[in-house]
């Protein structure tokens, strides 16, 4: 231990006496290692973002519907699974138009949601003020609602309007007039408040009981012709569930076997864009490895540059009775050396840039970007480094090991 401690005070003392020479061979490293921390922190950092900007959004929302309208989705559906599948926190039809409703505040434009009582697990953020409509209600079809917060304080000027009415103009000569009975809270997304300040309006929400629509207008088709359902479940076996509604679906149906429905589900899809994020940075993460290799060479080069400098040095120390493997093993803690401090401020400089990356990325996008470096990922970035100037410091190492010390004093 203590001649390789010796060894490793050589190395120092031989790196530092040209300091200028030894930063220029660390840049390679430096850049690479610091590039390949910067694309991964920010990759990972953007993928977290994403799932959390987006998970307050559409986290746990799964439809089931039907492709192409091949057999459309009944109301009667819905309530038989809702009464006979376990664990269901939402059953429900979302079937939603575009309207719009007046008040002194001005014109908004509305978006009128026709759903079942269970429609109020669909969200977690709950009720603002007042209630949700009841299964009697939405199966009687009473014209009450249920209004986002955002919407009640641009059309009423404040949120505490429970017991307010709007009326909403549909088209078609359609106004239906409604009580609300509860605000839902609005959802703490930053992407959501980037969304409403791009659109620079606020467009109002309004969930009503599904059947009043139907009562009100006589069109059935938000009973007979739904092309999707809404299901959420916290169940650990929500994939079982949701294969064995669609096989409820298939029987009550008789296509068994014919795939007339299909899930579609956020997480899925969240899944497949954290791949695509995930191949992207791997594939940026490669190239900018390429420059360790760089890097890697030019340690290779002043290394053999420093056998031929001191050539005369281990001639020397070979006619002392220097083995050759205390040779080679000096020559190679040097280039490790090099490597291994490289690669430190690689690391250093790569969390650096990636948290700078991240909060001008956040700045664009208007949602909080964090830096996500695990510690491991940057040990072994170091650990990398090293290894490689152990590996392109041997051809240099071995030369200077098996130099002739007579060859290597003539050099004087």
């Amino acid at each position: 231990m203590g001649q390789f401690l010796e060894y490793v005070k050589i190395a120092y003392k031989s790196i530092t006496s040209n300091k200028g020479r030894t930063f220029l061979t660390m840049l390679g490293i430096i850049i690479g290692i610091s590039s390949v921390i910067m694309i991964t922190g920010l990759g990972s950092g953007v993928k977290n973002a994403l799932d959390g900007a987006l998970g307050d959004l559409f986290k746990g929302q799964t439809y089931i519907y039907s492709p192409g309208g091949a057999e459309y989705i009944t109301a009667n559906d819905i309530e038989y699974i809702k009464n006979t599948v376990p664990d269901l926190a939402v059953c429900s039809p979302e079937e939603y138009i575009y309207g719009s409703a007046t008040s002194v505040k001005g014109d908004f434009n509305v978006q009128y949601y026709m759903v079942n009582e269970t429609y109020e697990r669909y969200a977690v953020e709950g009720l603002l003020h007042g209630r949700y409509f009841t299964e009697d209600e939405c199966e009687r079809g009473d014209n009450v609602a249920v209004i986002s917060e955002e919407g009640a304080k641009a059309f009423f000027g404040s949120t505490d309007v429970v017991g307010q009415t709007i009326l909403v103009d549909l088209g078609y000569d359609i106004l239906l007039e409604y009580r609300i009975v509860g605000v839902r809270k609005a959802k703490d997304s930053q992407l959501m408040n980037m969304v409403n300040m791009l659109e620079g309006n606020v467009t109002i929400k309004l969930e009503v009981p599904y059947k009043h629509y139907v009562n009100a207008t006589g069109e059935t088709w938000p009973i007979d012709n739904l092309y999707s359902m809404l299901i959420s479940s916290d169940s650990p076996d929500i994939n079982e569930t949701l294969k064995r509604i669609v096989k409820i679906l298939e029987a009550r149906h008789d296509v068994r076997g014919e795939e007339c429905f299909t899930i579609d589900s956020f997480d899925s899809y969240m899944e497949k864009i954290n791949q695509v994020i995930g191949y992207i940075t791997m594939f940026v993460g490669f190239v900018s490895a390429i420059s360790l290799l760089v890097g890697g060479i030019g340690v290779m080069n002043i290394m053999l540059v420093s056998v031929t400098e001191r050539t005369s040095e281990i001639g020397i120390r070979k006619a002392l009775g220097a083995r050759t493997g205390s040779i080679m093993t000096q020559f190679l803690a040097e280039a490790g050396m090099i490597t291994l401090v490289g690669g430190v401020i690689g690391v250093i400089l790569g969390y650096g840039g990636a948290e700078a990356l991240c909060l001008l990325v956040g700045a664009i996008a208007k949602i909080p970007v964090h830096i996500s470096v695990n510690i491991l990922v940057a040990l072994g970035a170091a650990i990398f480094s090293a290894g490689v100037g152990l590996f392109f410091g041997i051809f240099p190492a071995k030369k200077a090991a098996e130099l002739s010390p007579i060859e290597a004093l003539r050099q004087e």
